[in-house]
């Protein structure tokens, strides 16, 4: 095959039940792209295929809209021979999978960071009405830049549309049967805690290199998922204490009532014990340092808008509830593409702002004592945009939203509020320049 649609195939990257994948070129705008084709062999008649490509149509429409930098994109869609075929973001990393497989050293820390991410790039997804279907360690990618990328998302739900069952291991459910939700199994309606269910599994096996169920066949399988009760993670993994293992734990009951209510609620369970124990996957581990409490929360209520109608005793608590930082010369406070939410407060010192991908390293901005960064992460959520690295002896102080949340959800709101009236009265000042500047052009 040399063309799918427009696109020039260079080589077949690998090939599965659901059809095969390629490397192809985009010519116009000169990008590699992954093209994975979609078995349709199995439909009726041609009044089901029709349905069936509608169905896929819309489906993958919807599943392009996520915009979500550890979601893989979705570029094009279209149908060639009459084989529906997805035109996607090109990873170049490696699975989670091929890391459970070759047993990679990664910290704890470090695998629960990642498995931060891709709960909270879940939730966006279940935000927009997308569930993946299909969580597993073969389809979450760890890139070069140690970040996290889910793949096939909305795959699952495209091929149902598209009236393939080629996605069905060994039977007749959707799905990779020990990965999947015990209702899943059943062919009942699914929702966001299926998927956490799924990561749940996931998370369990990464962390410990067995799968929580076990089954040499499929019955046998759905058998384990829906009656076993896993192994404590604690007793496999030294490294394991209870309360992480009754984390995972809880991601994997039987009965999704009592799982997370959503992925968010998972992510912020996992970020608060890595942040109770200092474990920051994202930086290296930084000193602590000697301060004076009552003069940085007098500096606090003086220099930040978002702080000035907070009393000295909710600033002390939000002080207690912060971490207060050492930060060497090049060292990040902030990395590009982290899931983060913590704001920094740079009480000494400075940082630059940098874009720092692959083939550029630009400084956005330099900013010194005073200044406050990432603080619309305590809003949105989303990966940073940049970087912040300290360009010479820097303290900071770190406040960390899902601990505030979690231990004192009123002052949490209290800050949501202000730091909103602040992004609102930059947007209108936004607005004013912009007005300004159509009304000289004209």
């Amino acid at each position: 095959m040399e063309k799918i649609g427009r696109y020039c195939v260079r080589k077949k990257l690998g090939q599965g039940a659901m059809g095969v994948v390629y490397l192809a070129l985009d010519d116009l705008i000169n990008r590699q792209v992954a093209i994975k084709t979609l078995r349709n062999d199995r439909l009726k008649d041609d009044a089901d295929y029709l349905k069936a490509l509608d169905l896929f149509m819309q489906e993958a429409r919807i599943v392009g809209q996520l915009n979500h930098s550890h979601i893989t994109t979705i570029y094009d869609m279209g149908v060639q021979d009459s084989e529906p075929y997805i035109v996607m973001e090109f990873i170049d990393g490696c699975t989670i999978k091929d890391l459970i497989v070759r047993r990679a050293a990664i910290s704890v820390a470090d695998k629960i960071g990642l498995l931060v991410m891709v709960a909270r790039a879940l939730h966006y997804a279940h935000q927009r009405g997308v569930l993946h279907r299909d969580i597993k360690p073969a389809n979450v990618m760890i890139l070069k830049d140690q970040l996290p990328k889910i793949t096939d998302f909305g795959i699952a739900r495209i091929m149902q549309v598209a009236g393939s069952n080629m996605m069905i291991s060994e039977g007749g459910v959707l799905g990779t049967p020990l990965y999947m939700a015990p209702e899943q199994i059943r062919g009942e309606v699914l929702d966001q805690r299926s998927d956490v269910f799924s990561l749940g599994v996931l998370a369990y096996e990464w962390l410990c290199f067995q799968k929580p169920f076990q089954g040499s066949n499929q019955q046998e399988r759905f058998r384990a998922v829906l009656t076993q009760r896993p192994s404590s993670l604690s007793v496999l993994n030294n490294k394991v204490d209870d309360e992480l293992a009754g984390i995972i734990g809880r991601a994997l009951e039987k009965k999704r009532d009592n799982r997370f209510v959503s992925a968010e609620e998972f992510a912020d369970s996992m970020e608060l014990y890595l942040a109770q124990r200092n474990m920051r996957p994202e930086q290296k581990v930084v000193k602590r340092f000697s301060y004076d409490e009552l003069k940085i929360i007098a500096q606090l209520k003086k220099r930040y808008l978002f702080f000035n109608d907070f009393s000295e005793e909710e600033l002390g608590t939000i002080f207690k509830l912060s971490s207060k930082e050492n930060y060497g010369k090049f060292d990040y406070l902030i990395r590009k593409g982290t899931s983060g939410t913590t704001m920094y407060i740079i009480l000494s010192g400075a940082v630059a702002v940098v874009d720092d991908s692959e083939d550029r390293h630009v400084v956005l901005d330099e900013l010194g004592e005073g200044s406050c960064v990432g603080e619309m992460a305590i809003v949105d959520r989303l990966p940073r945009s940049a970087s912040v690295i300290a360009t010479r002896a820097t303290r900071a102080l770190a406040i960390n939203e899902t601990v505030l949340r979690l231990s004192n959800p009123a002052l949490c709101l209290k800050l949501y509020r202000n730091l909103a009236a602040i992004i609102s009265e930059r947007l209108r000042a936004s607005e004013e320049r912009y007005t300004k500047m159509l009304d000289r052009l004209r």
